[in-house]
């Protein structure tokens, strides 16, 4: 048996491995946990090099991506502060450059109010018919209220408030009859807490389906717009409408002269 820690040590994945890393690069709020799983590989495989890990993280990517990453000056050129000796940029450093060109990467502005009514208009439109829907919405819901709550960006009241404009009316009506029974003692002016809507909604949908809507990449299977977009009219039903509305004018005229003429016919001779 071999116990040499270092011949016994993980190695890299190769690019298109199963196990490897990989991060949607249209989902740039996702980047910060792609250099998470890399840095617990790295730590796995004792890769401490600056450069290897910088070589590391841009091999997972698409080449376009890569480019990019490793033509930031971060990547090797020396930087020099004060009377010290020029050093290379660190992998943090790179790293922390890296985030800086994804905006949506930045965990200080992970979510704002916009993504949260988004996900509301969205739950409205789709109806919310089953259990696992509904228990879609509410992880949701949850994931960035309490994001939104934790950096003043949100009011608990006005949270409670959304997440019922999340639920179709006629569900909605239903909920609030069961939670009149469960909690009689509510006062009717104060919106009931996710939770509290939470339980009810359980209630009213228990029978139906329990699968969730997830897709294997954590969203949501449904992807619906804000609001109902307008809808384009067809140009056939118009083109066939114009050609109705020319024959007819052109036959009114027709007989208006047909008319005229006859009638001039009709008149004695002096």
């Amino acid at each position: 048996m071999n116990n040499d820690p270092v011949a016994r040590r993980a190695r890299m994945p190769p690019r298109n491995d199963t196990t490897a890393p990989k991060w949607d690069e249209s989902r740039p709020r996702e980047l910060p946990q792609y250099f998470k799983e890399l840095e617990y590989l790295f730590a796995d495989c004792g890769i401490a090099d600056d450069t290897q890990k910088k070589e590391y993280a841009s091999r997972y990517v698409s080449y376009d991506t890569a480019e990019t990453w490793l033509g930031l000056p971060e990547f090797g050129n020396n930087i020099i502060i004060g009377n010290d000796a020029p050093r290379p940029y660190t992998y943090q450093e790179w790293k922390a450059a890296v985030l800086r060109l994804y905006p949506g990467a930045d965990a200080s502005a992970r979510y704002n109010l916009g993504d949260l009514e988004r996900l509301v208009n969205q739950s409205f439109n789709s109806g919310l018919a089953t259990l696992g829907r509904f228990s879609d919405y509410y992880r949701d819901f949850q994931r960035i209220a309490r994001w939104l709550l934790a950096n003043g960006k949100l009011y608990r009241n006005e949270e409670r408030r959304l997440f019922q404009q999340g639920i179709p009316t006629s569900l909605w009506s239903k909920v609030v009859r069961r939670l009149e029974i469960t909690l009689p003692d509510h006062h009717p002016e104060d919106p009931y807490n996710v939770d509290q809507v939470f339980e009810g909604a359980k209630w009213v949908l228990k029978g139906t389906d329990t699968s969730t809507t997830k897709t294997s990449n954590g969203t949501t299977g449904i992807h619906l717009p804000i609001a109902n977009p307008p809808t384009v009219p067809s140009l056939a039903p118009k083109q066939e409408a114009l050609e109705l509305a020319t024959t007819t004018a052109i036959v009114s005229a027709l007989e208006r002269l047909e008319a005229l003429l006859t009638s001039g016919n009709a008149q004695p001779r002096q």
